[in-house]
């Protein structure tokens, strides 16, 4: 399955007054972590939308654990992966490391969506093959 690592360092205006990263910072690292591993196959939301039609990958399930606090000047490394594919969704696992510790670890489930003019809202539809080989990573590029 596709996967990719990140690195960055927890910044002063990441914490809370405690000095621990305030939790809501971790899912705005997820999302960016989503488009960085979708980026590992070539695919952009912009690329997506172009090519397929589609109205994004918005984002349905979100499940986090928070096992040890990260702080002000550590260095995390966000590993995410793709978990599962299924007929119009995706399952991403990422993990945050702080040194050796597992500091959080998250679930996310994200649907492939387009607009449906005959139902007036924007709908599940099936994900492409070629993107469920890039996810899968039995195809080129992934």
């Amino acid at each position: 399955m596709l996967a990719n690592t990140r690195t960055l360092q927890v910044e002063f205006g990441h914490c809370d007054p405690s000095g621990i990263v305030f939790n809501p910072h971790y899912f705005v690292w997820f999302d960016f972590s989503v488009h960085a591993l979708l980026g590992r196959a070539g695919l952009t939301l912009k690329s997506m939308i172009d090519e397929f039609g589609i109205d994004g990958i918005p984002l349905v399930d979100n499940q986090a654990r928070f096992k040890a606090p990260s702080r002000w000047g550590d260095d995390i490394v966000i590993e995410s992966r793709i978990a599962a594919v299924h007929r119009s969704a995706f399952e991403i696992r990422h993990l945050v490391r702080n040194g050796d510790t597992i500091a959080v670890e998250c679930s996310e489930t994200r649907v492939w969506t387009a607009f449906d003019p005959e139902q007036g809202r924007i709908r599940a539809k099936p994900l492409p093959p070629r993107i469920v080989a890039l996810l899968s990573g039995a195809a080129p590029g992934a």
